[in-house]
């Protein structure tokens, strides 16, 4: 690999590495500002429309249900352990694949200890 390559990678990287931590540094922000507005907004009933800007409300707490991946492994091999090939075959063409982009990995030099 070319110096000319490792100096530009090395300055991108850089240039990464700055615009990562500033936000950061704005997402603690915002966490704060959005804490101060679910403070400000919870007590009162129903949303609050902001003249210019929007709504805000508060959603109550919910639970979502899925099914776990590993839990359905174990019990399509259980079903077929105890003979029940046919239905474990079933639940198995229930899986989906879905495909994913490559994507742009960087993984940071790791310092040693001194």
């Amino acid at each position: 690999m070319s110096n000319e390559l490792l100096h530009q990678l090395r300055a991108l990287l850089s240039d990464r590495a700055e615009i990562k931590d500033e936000i950061a540094r704005q997402q603690a922000e915002l966490a704060q500002i959005e804490t101060a507005i679910a403070m400000l907004i919870a007590p009162l009933d129903g949303p609050v429309k902001v003249p210019g800007i929007g709504s805000v409300t508060m959603t109550r707490p919910s639970t979502t249900r899925r099914f776990s991946p590993d839990r359905l492994r174990e019990l399509i091999q259980s079903l077929r352990e105890s003979g029940n090939e046919p239905m474990a075959q079933e639940i198995e063409a229930c899986q989906v694949e879905s495909e994913l982009a490559g994507r742009l990995q960087i993984s940071s030099e790791r310092r040693r200890a001194s």
